[in-house]
């Protein structure tokens, strides 16, 4: 009886201790009211837009947000995070573990649980090193997703996605071993997938490999390279035909910094998770405006290839290129801030993963391909005693399309409505407009550009909740819908142009 006694009283004084708010890490907590489009209804839209209701999604986004970050920022999510790091055996060697696991709210009411990128560490660091420089190697049992390639999330890669969709199911575990100076670093690292081999109807490893590098050549500039080779298995419709033909993709990616008064930003998704209860991090506090000017400007650049099937050639494949660069321009004076945001993707970057369009085939000869471009730029004004800012954002977007040169949108025997050549829209993976085969008396239609507005405002109730505001307008003519024309054969249909929004967010953050 006194046992039992002991035990209860030791698990009530642990649940009387105070929780470490790190354990759940980039907690959001998200009261939506929206519109996507306060001028459609249902039905009268693709994708459809209901009327205003409570919750928002990537619907209620436009082409220049989230441009660091996967999430549509409507979520309801936590990252719980179990953490521990001690000093090991030896001299100069620390380990460090994290299980770390993301939890988000589905609008039913479930639950997804999922790894996000949990891992384990040792960290070697010799007699008079800095606390910051030493050797890692760094081990991530289920997932390696956060370790990619590229610096802005947009148009980052070799994340789990690299292996297509068919390797998420078993998981794509890694290594990174990197070493770290005070003024530079460098890594090198590796991940594996099990995917289906369509020849032999068994699982086969899949073998990628990654490294980069960066220097600070001074406190204001910084150089990053890395570059990575991955296999992507075989391609299904050849391995049906008996034809093995081995998928590769490999790449480069640049970036360089400028920067004063502020440190080079990373992207929380590159970032691994850890509650360190010495080194407390708060990844949403409230913006701080200390005074003065201060700015960073980043330029980056990839260049990547991979070999799909040549829809050319018989049983063959050919290399495809695929290309995307960024430039980010961050400056804050006093209670301004102001961004610039410019894009560049090539269609074949935007498929990479997938890969191509169709699934591993290369476009045909003669197909007109245009990339995805845009611009943004906006400001926002802090009002200190009202712990309010309200801010502006306009934005110009070339949405990726192609047109091919042949009529194969129907297949071999089209219907009416999918006869001749077409312009596609391609607004992001697999996000398809199919626009019709005339415009206003035209033979042809082609992608136009969409122009978008928006005004913001945040209003801080309290460090952990804050209220925010959104008004957009986009103006985009490439907007279609199929419809029964007098035969009753579906065919596309230009649908209005204006779309008028808004989103209104209740959000705690802790």
């Amino acid at each position: 009886m006194k046992t039992f006694q002991t035990l209860a009283l030791t698990g009530l004084t642990a649940l009387s201790a105070p929780a470490w708010a790190g354990d759940f890490v980039d907690t959001r907590l998200s009261f939506v009211f929206a519109d996507d489009n306060v001028l459609a209804g249902a039905g009268e839209t693709t994708p459809n837009s209901p009327n205003a209701r409570f919750g928002a999604g990537n619907q209620n986004t436009q082409f220049y947000d989230n441009f660091n970050t996967k999430f549509s920022g409507f979520e309801s999510l936590s990252n719980v995070v179990l953490y521990k790091r001690m000093p090991a055996f030896f001299e100069g060697l620390t380990t460090e573990a994290a299980l770390t696991l993301l939890v988000l709210e589905r609008p039913s009411g479930g639950v997804d649980i999922l790894d996000n990128s949990s891992y384990v560490r040792l960290n070697y660091q010799p007699a008079g090193w800095g606390e910051k420089e030493g050797l890692s190697l760094t081990g991530f049992p289920v997932s390696a997703d956060r370790f990619r390639l590229g610096y802005a999330y947009r148009i980052s890669w070799g994340g789990s996605p690299i292996f297509t969709n068919r390797a998420t199911a078993a998981g794509v575990p890694g290594a990174k071993l990197q070493l770290t100076r005070d003024r530079w670093y460098a890594y090198l690292g590796g991940k594996t997938a099990l995917v289906l081999n369509d020849l032999v109807l068994e699982q086969e490893t899949l073998y990628g490999v990654m490294g980069g590098a960066g220097w600070d050549i001074l406190e204001t500039l910084r150089v990053e390279a890395g570059g990575g080779f991955f296999q992507k298995g075989i391609v299904p419709g050849l391995a049906n035909q008996g034809i093995e033909a081995n998928v590769n993709a490999a790449g480069v990616s640049g970036q360089i910094v400028y920067h004063v008064g502020v440190p080079v930003g990373t992207s929380i998704d590159f970032r691994l998770y850890k509650n360190d209860p010495e080194i407390y991090q708060r990844f949403f506090a409230p913006e701080q405006y200390p005074g003065g000017l201060s700015y960073s400007v980043s330029l980056e650049g990839s260049y990547l290839t991979q070999t799909l099937e040549d829809p050319d050639t018989f049983g063959a494949t050919k290399p495809q290129g695929a290309t995307a660069a960024a430039l980010q321009g961050r400056a804050k004076y006093n209670l301004w801030r102001f961004n610039v945001l410019a894009l560049y993707r090539s269609l074949s970057f935007i498929q990479f993963d997938v890969p191509g369009l169709p699934p591993f085939k290369d476009f045909p000869t003669g197909t007109e391909l245009k990339p995805e471009m845009f611009f943004a730029v906006g400001a926002d004004y802090h009002l200190p005693r009202l712990h309010l800012t309200p801010g502006l954002i306009f934005g110009v977007q070339q949405p990726a399309s192609f047109r091919s040169p042949d009529p194969s949108l129907g297949g071999s025997n089209p219907p009416i409505g999918l006869t001749g050549t077409r312009t596609v829209v391609v607004r992001d993976a697999n996000q398809l407009s199919i626009l019709p085969a005339e415009c206003g008396g035209s033979t042809r239609c082609d992608a136009q550009a969409i122009i978008s507005a928006k005004a913001t405002f945040r209003w801080d109730l309290s460090e952990s909740v804050a209220a925010v505001g959104e008004v957009y307008y986009t103006y985009d003519t490439n907007r279609t819908t199929f419809e029964d024309d007098v035969t009753g054969v579906a065919q596309p249909n230009f649908e209005k142009p204006h779309a008028l929004g808004f989103n209104t967010l209740l959000q705690a953050r802790f």
